[in-house]
């Protein structure tokens, strides 16, 4: 069984993130955690008078829309709990995610102004050390059949996927591209440990994947260039500080491609 945890603000959006967690954890049951994170001030005056948001209402609307989703998702749902966070920093969020032994966290990748509770959870995974699948505002559930990895030519260990991560992205219909962006007139040894890791590793000895090499002055359009050819699914980074960090900020990513930086969900792993 897997472990799931969505942010919610009781919006139906987060009933959406639910259905990309399925399309992604195929075969697997499901245990989902709807968390309502609330951000706890310093202030003692702030804490005594601060109201205590789960005896606020829910809107009927949202809790008809979510017995409707645990029926059609009988099979693949175990349980959907509300949990209520009072959270004053990541390392806070971090605990609760070990604590209750999470093995992914969805968030949602804003294109338009969003409430004070979904910011902060936005602003604080940024630092989680869980597997992050961040999902575009208005994407629509996806089956992730064409999934690209992409790796780093310049750092100095490339980090690549394990054999968990690999079976949890397997599909019989799956494409798993490995993709290398490097600038012109990079010279084949600064390529070659980062290949060379590719091809001996022993988590991929079974897994049928190709390599695809783009040369590119800006790696980011390099990246957005192949998404956009060969119309990816999923994007993969086994790094949590890459560059792949604009597909995850969305608006408030200050590059110049922040126009098209959602049109595909990111899967960061630590």
């Amino acid at each position: 069984m897997k472990r799931v945890v969505i942010p919610t603000d009781f919006t139906l959006y987060s009933l959406h993130l639910i259905r990309c967690a399925l399309n992604l954890l195929q075969g697997e049951i499901c245990h989902i955690t709807l968390l309502r994170l609330t951000p706890v001030s310093d202030s003692i005056t702030d804490l005594l008078t601060m109201p205590r948001v789960e005896s606020q209402p829910i809107d009927p609307e949202f809790l008809h829309a979510l017995e409707r989703l645990q029926k059609v998702y009988a099979l693949e749902i175990e349980e959907i709990a509300i949990t209520y966070l009072y959270c004053d920093g990541s390392q806070r969020l971090n605990s609760f995610l070990e604590e209750n032994k999470i093995d992914l966290v969805l968030n949602t990748v804003p294109l338009t102004q969003v409430s004070e509770e979904m910011r902060y959870f936005n602003q604080l995974v940024q630092d989680a050390a869980f597997p992050v699948l961040y999902i575009p505002e208005f994407f629509e559930a996806s089956r992730f059949r064409k999934v690209a990895f992409v790796l780093d030519a310049e750092a100095k260990a490339s980090a690549l996927p394990d054999k968990a991560l690999l079976n949890l992205l397997r599909r019989a219909d799956s494409r798993i591209t490995f993709l290398l962006v490097f600038k012109p007139g990079t010279s084949a040894d600064k390529l070659k440990p980062a290949l060379d890791a590719l091809y001996s590793s022993a988590a991929l000895e079974e897994v049928p994947y190709s390599v695809h090499l783009i040369h590119q002055h800006d790696i980011t359009k390099g990246v957005i260039s192949f998404i956009e050819e060969f119309e990816v699914d999923l994007v993969v980074t086994c790094k949590k500080k890459s560059r792949l960090s604009y597909l995850r900020f969305g608006q408030r990513s200050h590059l110049p491609n922040r126009a098209i930086t959602s049109k595909v969900p990111c899967l960061s792993v630590v």
